[in-house]
């Protein structure tokens, strides 16, 4: 896809993008959580950059209530990204190529979550 994004237009492209970013990091720290955490213990590690390991520091709960916590998040993101996205499918003042960027997002999107549901080892 040799989509050309205006320069003033980037971080408003940035912006329209975030929350579905967001998601997929998500995604990946909460369906990673388990093989991320024992790694961590079997080599020593006293902690693990991962959502879930952040949430249950700073909001001071259990591993399962920041499951509940990153998934309600997750959600959360996707709408935010699906309300842009149609909005941005009929606004004709941002470049095609930023619409179709935006729209091509949801594309890895929704094959982020498909790629680590299919995976064994989570």
């Amino acid at each position: 896809m040799a989509l050309t994004i205006p320069e003033e237009e980037m971080e408003e492209c940035k912006q329209l993008v975030q929350p579905a970013f967001a998601a997929i990091s998500l995604t990946n720290d909460l369906f990673s959580w388990e093989k991320e955490r024992d790694a961590a213990k079997d080599g020593g590690q006293p902690h693990v950059i991962n959502a879930i390991w952040v949430l249950m520091r700073e909001l001071c709960i259990s591993e399962d209530e920041a499951k509940v916590v990153c998934r309600a998040k997750i959600k959360e993101s996707v709408t935010e990204y699906l309300v842009t996205l149609r909005k941005t499918r009929t606004n004709h003042d941002l470049s095609p190529d930023l619409r179709t960027y935006v729209e091509a997002i949801q594309y890895s999107l929704s094959g982020n979550l498909n790629n680590i549901r299919s995976l064994n080892s989570f």
